[in-house]
């Protein structure tokens, strides 16, 4: 959202390496090796939580806000920090974007945010935990019952509120990419392909086109963080990289 806004102008980005350090399950670096991140001036997001809270032993998480005079997260909600820069930070918006969070529709922008991070965004990572094969094929019903809801949806406009970017397409498309990518695969969420609902996969491929998405999307750093996960050494099928899927149809 920030490049989509403007707000990259006022906010720097800071990229985490995708994968986890060899024998580091509970940090995040910002390069393979002790590279340092030029603004925070630090080598993990680790140092960075630490100067919030010097007792801190919890994992950290992306994406965070963090105040660079300080150098402390102020925010690590990814929900929050979205609905934060879509609202406070809209005195910064370049000129002539519209509004992401307009306040005359402000409750069904953020309804729907919450809807597909609860049956789209969230799935995946529940699907991950779940421990009997009817809890799995429950949570697989949840997610495709809602795509296809939004394929429906998607048939008659461009964006999920009308023909306008709102903070759910946000949330949405970054999900879509997500599930072409990995988790048809790694999740079991293959009943049916993105490709096989046409106006999710038109809607999918035009937001993709633009460049604040598709500057901000890297396939194989997505393919490494889930599949390979670290720098271990790989000795399994479950963290071999997949060769596909084929990403020129983004293009195509």
């Amino acid at each position: 959202m920030l490049d989509y806004t403007g707000l990259d102008n006022v906010i720097s980005k800071g990229a985490i390496y995708s994968l986890r350090h060899a024998g580091v399950d509970d940090n995040w670096f910002f390069g393979k090796g002790d590279e340092t991140d030029p603004v925070l001036k630090t080598t993990s997001l680790r140092e960075n939580f630490e100067k919030t809270d010097p007792e801190f032993t919890g994992r950290p998480t992306v994406p965070a806000l963090v105040d660079i005079k300080t150098g402390k997260v102020v925010n690590d909600s990814s929900q929050g920090i979205m609905n934060e820069l879509a609202s406070a930070w809209k005195p910064y918006f370049k000129p002539g974007v519209k509004d992401v969070l307009p306040e005359s529709n402000k409750s069904a922008v953020l309804e729907m945010a919450n809807t597909i991070i609860e049956d789209i965004t969230a799935i995946p990572g529940k699907i991950a935990g779940a421990q009997s094969q009817n809890e799995y094929e429950k949570l697989a019903k949840q997610y495709f019952d809602r795509l296809e809801w939004l394929d429906e949806r998607l048939a008659d406009q461009q964006y999920l509120l009308g023909e306008q970017i709102t903070v759910p397409d946000f949330w949405l498309v970054v999900s879509l990419i997500r599930f072409d990518t990995v988790f048809y695969f790694k999740s079991k969420l293959n009943k049916k392909a993105l490709t096989d609902f046409p106006n999710l996969w038109r809607y999918a491929k035009e937001c993709y086109q633009l460049p604040a998405f598709k500057q901000n999307t890297d396939f194989q750093a997505i393919k490494e963080h889930f599949f390979k996960v670290s720098d271990d050494p790989v000795r399994s099928i479950d963290r071999m990289m997949p060769v596909g899927p084929d990403e020129s149809k983004w293009n195509a």
